[in-house]
């Protein structure tokens, strides 16, 4: 009778998913140490390790090659100071112009606004505006000489001495003695100075600067790793994260008051910021007349502009810190905006990153 002897049961021939060494470092005992390049968890743990190693070389590599970004206070004091000192520079050209001469001449025109009567001392013309044409370099400077038409018919000539608001000072002996209808167009070549040319130009660099810094700040705001605050939409409406931006540029370079984004109560009755309704510091800079003669003058003119760059700067910290808190609102530009405020400052479209 033969014996049969039980079969003796044999393992897996397949050792991929035996386990592996230790992942502290310990070691398996003696003969069951396994190949590591069959083992899943070796396998899992050189992935790892190599993902990590890479990650760390990136950002080694990156903190090596890129500036530390500025915080949005720095930024936004930076741009500022820049400002005010590329400000004072082209200030003093201007204030070179007042002891410079010019020997270029121009054309200037006028319209006579009321009656003359032969023999009068002065001549009404529209506004004061188009009377000062005739004397760039001042109000009592050299005589000027005026040719009168009306209706393309030539009818004396005049002699202006000065002018006061929109009247014309003539000087009755050497003019001539004729009588100018309303609407009579008084003509006359005058001597420009460095002054009144750099007064025309002025304006246009305020514009210019103020228009760059606002730009230069919202593209800094768009360039954030950061979720910044939505418009204040009505609800169901399609929305973008700009309201910092539009702040921003409505501060520095808005066309008017930046009231259209104070106006009402906003979504969720959060109230806006009352200082959005100030003027944009392009508007206070162009308010202030320019001065016409060094010393005294000159120092209040220095003093007022620096008070409105402090001022716009400190508004615009604080509003950016109370936007970006959720504080208050700023109402989304035409057609998301349906609260019925002025959006015509508002931040143009190819400036404001898409959210």
């Amino acid at each position: 009778m033969r014996v049969h002897k039980p079969k003796r049961r044999k393992g897996r021939s397949d050792r991929r998913f035996r386990p592996g060494p230790w992942s502290d470092g310990r070691e398996l005992e003696s003969g069951l140490e396994l190949e590591t390049r069959v083992l899943l968890s070796a396998r899992v743990v050189a992935r790892t390790d190599a993902h990590h190693a890479r990650a760390t070389a990136a950002r080694v590599t990156a903190a090596r090659v890129l500036p530390p970004r500025p915080t949005p206070m720095a930024e936004i004091i930076y741009q500022y100071s820049q400002f005010a000192n590329h400000f004072a520079t082209i200030e003093n050209y201007y204030i070179q112009s007042l002891s410079e001469q010019s020997g270029g001449t121009t054309t200037v025109t006028a319209s006579v606004a009321a009656p003359y009567t032969a023999g009068s001392a002065s001549i009404q013309v529209t506004s004061a505006t188009a009377a000062s044409a005739f004397f760039p370099i001042g109000p009592t400077a050299i005589p000027v000489t005026a040719q009168a038409t009306f209706n393309g018919t030539f009818q004396g000539t005049f002699y202006l001495n000065s002018y006061q608001g929109s009247i014309l000072n003539v000087n009755p002996t050497t003019s001539s003695q004729v009588d100018l209808s309303k609407g009579a167009i008084l003509t006359a070549s005058v001597t420009t100075s460095s002054q009144s040319s750099a007064a025309s130009i002025f304006p246009s660099f305020i514009t210019n600067r103020t228009n760059q810094m606002a730009i230069a700040l919202v593209q800094y705001f768009n360039s954030l790793p950061l979720r910044l605050p939505y418009f204040n939409t009505p609800p169901h409406t399609p929305n973008s994260r700009g309201a910092i931006q539009n702040y921003v540029y409505n501060s520095v370079a808005g066309a008017a008051s930046t009231s259209q984004s104070s106006t009402g109560t906003g979504a969720q009755g959060v109230e806006a910021l009352p200082g959005l309704g100030a003027t944009s510091l392009q508007q206070v800079l162009l308010a202030i007349p320019l001065p016409t003669a060094t010393g005294v003058s000159e120092q209040i003119y220095d003093a007022t502009v620096a008070s409105a760059i402090q001022q716009s700067l400190t508004q615009t910290l604080n509003g950016v810190a109370q936007v970006y808190a959720g504080h208050i609102r700023v109402n989304a530009p035409i057609p998301n905006n349906r609260y019925g405020a002025n959006e015509s400052g508002t931040v143009p479209a190819y400036i404001l990153a898409p959210s």
